[in-house]
């Protein structure tokens, strides 16, 4: 190895020289695998003191593997602050979602909105989510609100004196676990459709059952229902398919609460449905869409639509088994109470049910703060 020593070095120096020649040979292996040591193939026991030297503490509950959280964290500190730092956070656990900003001209322009891709799996969920997104935002933003088939927005009336306000709120709730009213607002929403047809002993239990005498056509005599009440000419009740409309028309006279029951077969609860009417098709621009088809309300339907939409904590109590796996019809059904007779959700104890419940299909819903579930079941007639 060629001395670097200067002319004037002294024998004693020139010595020593000579002496190290050959440890550079030696730990140059050693210098090379310096470089990168500490993020390739780290060792277990060295891991927890990188994640404190690169700032990763903050983000540890949401990774799990302390390996990932190296591989990873990294990456998602150089994109910390921007959509792209929002999207890695929150695939930490396990969801994706639109970020949407607010127009640059509203006084709260930093309060962001996501957009979900699928509906939390569980309220425990929402601590995660609102925590990893709060640390994946820039530090002047704030998560004002998550939703997910559910989203009513306020209404903007305009720019001018009219107030260039918004009027009214947008749908979600606080819940507690996530900061409560400083935390962000949830507002997601499942939807639930079935075809049901109901069997001549229901239709005999409910009191409207017409017989089939093969030709489809009716007499006022065969009607189960006041003559007073009929509307139909003696043309139509003649006509095909009349049977089948007097009784759909009865049933929708009658109104109903949508009954959801859990795995032992005891009633959740009921909620009054918001649609109970007879109906017909009507291509995409129906009024109601179920089951992938538009549907209008029409005297001649054959078929009746039954929609109900639970509120926010409907079904979500203490002590009950709040998992649904049934719904059924509780035609004529009211609240108990009368001073109540336009409550929407009723329990076990608050509602009065004339007739067994009638057009079961069977759900999975897991009710929560969060959700609102809309059922909807196409009624056919045997």
């Amino acid at each position: 190895m060629t001395s670097l020593l200067p002319i004037n070095s002294t024998p004693l120096e020139r010595a020593l020289d000579l002496t190290g020649a050959d440890i550079a040979d030696r730990i140059a292996p050693g210098v090379d695998a310096i470089v990168g040591w500490k993020l390739v193939n780290p060792q277990p026991n060295l891991a927890p003191w990188l994640v404190y030297e690169y700032g990763l503490g903050a983000l540890s509950p949401f990774v799990a593997n302390v390996f990932e959280l190296l591989e990873d964290g990294i990456a998602w500190e150089r994109l910390r602050g921007t959509h792209a730092g929002m999207a890695m956070g929150l695939g930490f656990v396990g969801y994706s979602a639109e970020l949407i900003d607010p127009p640059a001209r509203r006084i709260a322009w930093a309060d962001y909105q996501l957009t979900f891709g699928r509906v939390r799996d569980s309220e425990a969920d929402l601590v995660r989510i609102a925590g990893i997104a709060q640390l994946s935002q820039p530090a002047r933003s704030k998560f004002r609100r998550g939703v997910h088939g559910y989203d009513m927005p306020a209404a903007e009336c305009s720019w001018t004196r009219l107030s260039g306000s918004i009027v009214g709120d947008d749908s979600g709730v606080h819940v507690e676990a996530t900061g409560s009213l400083s935390g962000p607002k949830w507002s997601y929403g499942r939807t639930h459709e079935a075809e049901v047809t109901l069997t001549q002993a229901e239709l005999e239990a409910l009191g409207i059952w017409i017989a089939d005498d093969g030709s489809g056509s009716l007499t006022w005599a065969d009607l189960p229902v006041a003559w007073s009440t009929v509307n139909d000419t003696w043309a139509e009740l003649g006509s095909a398919g009349a049977r089948v409309r007097q009784m759909a028309a009865a049933l929708g006279g009658m109104g109903a609460y949508l009954g959801f029951y859990n795995s032992g077969g005891a009633l959740i609860g009921g909620r009054r449905c918001r649609t109970f009417a007879q109906v017909e098709p009507a291509g995409a621009a129906g009024l109601y869409t179920l089951l992938g088809q538009g549907w209008s309300p029409g005297e001649d339907g054959e078929v009746l639509a039954a929609i109900a939409l639970t509120d926010f904590s409907d079904g979500d109590g203490a002590g009950i088994n709040s998992r649904a796996i049934e719904v059924g019809l509780l035609v004529g059904a009211a609240p108990l109470d009368p001073a109540t007779p336009g409550k929407l959700w009723l329990g076990p104890g608050e509602i009065h049910t004339p007739y067994v419940a009638v057009g079961r299909a069977p759900v999975d819903i897991i009710f929560g703060e969060t959700v609102r579930e809309r059922v909807g079941l196409l009624v056919r007639f045997t």
